[in-house]
């Protein structure tokens, strides 16, 4: 079975450092022909014997040493934000590379998912996905649900399930499941997509986690790691928190709304964004073989 060759878009950002720990993990090593392309905005990434930085300063299809240096990978692997002329810049650069596969920048939320209730939530990054499926080329959407970080997002940040200084603005049932990922685990994900073979047999879109937990286990932690008492100061049925979400998104979308645009989400349960009645998980790591999922 060949090595895959790999270009990444956005190595440097958020979710690359934790896809540079898995490429600098071994685990993958079999699997790759290295070096890696790792195309980046900024001077002075050092390359090593596992990753080739190549400068771009507008990650530009107009930027010929930028398109040279990656004609002929297998995969173009996209850890950016979701950024209009960006992607129309990479979708350019996709059509004229033409990989065998694309990993885009979706993870988080089943956009189209939300689309069934509050149609245009993030719609950007749904129309990157299928503008690069018109190419001809094979798209992966990695689909994550909610990060879960210790010190930040669902430990001390913890608007997507209402908690404030006053205390809990609860949307929904408190013992709602939902499903979480550490970025440890996310790192391994696109590596263990990128390099399967046959490409063909990946499905368009791909559903993992590393656990399951609620909207109380979180309030639960918080309080336990915070010693703090939690008292519930609002309540909105699932209905109710779907029908603001509806009216918000219809003024357009608003930054400042996002961690309620989550919690709404999560009220609606099952395949509406944040909770997958089935996960892919032993598809990228059949038997925990190739890493161990993390907890929350």
């Amino acid at each position: 079975m060949s090595k895959a060759s790999i270009a990444i878009i956005g190595l440097n950002g958020f979710i690359g450092k934790h896809v540079l720990s898995a490429i600098n993990s071994g685990t993958f090593d079999s699997k790759i022909q290295f070096p890696i392309k790792a195309i980046t905005r900024k001077e002075g990434s050092k390359s090593t014997d596992k990753i080739e930085y190549i400068v771009s300063p507008e990650t530009s299809p107009n930027d010929a040493n930028l398109i040279n240096s990656i004609k002929g990978v297998d995969v173009i692997i996209e850890l950016t934000g979701p950024n209009p002329e960006l992607f129309s810049n990479i979708e350019k650069i996709v059509a004229q590379v033409k990989p065998k596969l694309f990993i885009p920048s979706q993870f988080g939320t089943d956009i189209p998912q939300v689309d069934t209730y509050a149609p245009g939530f993030l719609a950007l990054k749904s129309q990157h996905s299928e503008a690069v499926r018109k190419l001809g080329v094979k798209v992966v959407d990695i689909i994550t649900a909610l990060f879960a970080v210790p010190g930040a997002f669902l430990y001390d940040w913890v608007g997507a399930v209402g908690i404030t200084e006053q205390g809990v603005n609860l949307i929904g049932d408190a013992n709602q499941k939902f499903n979480i990922s550490k970025l440890e685990d996310v790192g391994n994900v696109v590596l263990a997509v990128a390099t399967h073979q046959p490409y063909s047999d990946l499905p368009d879109v791909i559903h993992v986690a590393s656990d399951t937990i609620t909207v109380q286990d979180v309030i639960d932690k918080y309080t336990k790691t915070k010693g703090t008492k939690l008292d519930i100061v609002s309540k909105k049925s699932a209905e109710e928190g779907k029908k603001e979400f509806v009216d918000k998104l219809k003024a357009g979308f608003n930054p400042n709304d996002f961690l309620f645009y989550l919690q709404v989400i999560i009220a609606q349960g099952t395949d509406k964004g944040l909770y997958f009645s089935k996960l892919d998980n032993e598809l990228v790591n059949p038997n925990e073989s190739l890493w161990k999922w993390g907890k929350y």
